[in-house]
């Protein structure tokens, strides 16, 4: 049902949409005339009316021009985001196990689950395809109205890729562990925590953090929401399950004290959620090695977070299966 392709595809894929968002964001927060070269001036006559549409109309349709200097923030961040999704398409792709059905998904459209999230992952890419082409290979020709329109898509492409890594779980009713609305929720959640460790890796290893320690900062402080609000999915995620079913309760109980606690606890609450959380709450102010630990962690953790929970889900559902077989033979 739930291989380890899909696995990787749902951390990949979550994590490269998460850094796309954190960008696109950051972008859209930062003023078009401080992160591209000005393409035109706004000039009002004294008495006029306080827009000129027509100049603003032309000035949309000129050039976006980037600054160099923010070229070294978003073209990694974008960059790092871009790639991660392409290879987590590649392992939806594997997973699919022949090539025919690829090109039965591409030629003849349909609405099955699967189809949805490699037409989401599309849309993402081509999408994040002209946002690398001005932030990455400096594309000065394509008209104000593209990139915002490529941004604007791209991070709302970024957020339904998120949460169909969730409700790609969540709509399997036969594994009662996973048959809630609070997996996507919390998939969603540790996917931007995750995409702002992606972000700062990918700036700090590129060199681009020290104009942007302030940027950083922010961020970091983002990474604090997204964390609590990891933990509150993950606690009612449980609580749901503990009073749920017996075999959602069996796959909480492998989480909380059996086969899969250690990697649990261990490498999705202490490294996931304490560690960063005490860092980047009382840290104070971040250094490249404190951002690179920091950014390891959540990219680690939010792997094994998947991993837990697609394994909870599972076996306690395969064993059920067994027992019903046995009972009936």
């Amino acid at each position: 049902m739930i291989g380890e392709l899909a696995v990787w595809y749902l951390f990949l894929a979550g994590v490269g949409a998460g850094a796309v968002l954190v960008a696109a964001v950051l972008e859209q927060l930062t003023p078009f005339d401080v992160r591209c070269a000005a393409t035109a001036t706004y000039w009002c006559a004294p008495g006029a009316a306080a827009f000129d549409w027509r100049t603003v109309a032309t000035s949309w349709r000129l050039p976006a021009i980037p600054q160099p200097q923010f070229q070294r923030f978003f073209g990694p961040a974008y960059g790092a985001g871009m790639v991660a999704v392409l290879v987590g398409m590649v392992c939806l792709l594997a997973d699919l196990g022949r090539p025919d059905r690829l090109l039965q998904l591409l030629f003849a459209p349909t609405l099955s689950f699967i189809a949805v999230g490699v037409y989401l992952l599309l849309a993402l890419l081509v999408f994040c395809l002209v946002l690398v082409a001005v932030w990455v290979f400096d594309a000065t020709r394509l008209p104000r109205w593209l990139v915002a329109t490529a941004r604007i898509g791209a991070a709302l492409s970024a957020i339904a890729v998120m949460t169909y890594t969730g409700l790609l779980l969540c709509t399997m009713p036969a594994v009662p562990f996973w048959n809630t609305l609070w997996v996507p929720l919390l998939f969603v959640a540790s996917d931007i925590s995750a995409g702002i460790g992606l972000v700062m890796a990918a700036v700090v290893l590129t060199g681009g953090d020290l104009p942007f320690r302030t940027t950083l900062l922010r961020i970091k402080r983002w990474d604090v929401f997204a964390l609590v609000a990891e933990a509150v999915c993950l606690v009612l995620l449980l609580a749901a399950a503990l009073m749920g079913s017996p075999t959602a309760r069996a796959s909480a109980a492998l989480l909380l004290t059996g086969q899969l606690a250690p990697a649990f606890w261990i490498m999705a609450v202490l490294l996931g959620l304490a560690v960063p959380f005490a860092v980047n709450r009382w840290g104070g102010r971040p250094g490249q090695r404190s951002m690179l630990a920091v950014s390891a962690a959540l990219l680690i953790s939010c792997f094994f977070l998947r991993w837990c929970v697609v394994g909870a889900g599972l076996a306690p559902d395969m064993a059920a299966a067994v027992m019903a077989a046995l009972g009936s033979a």
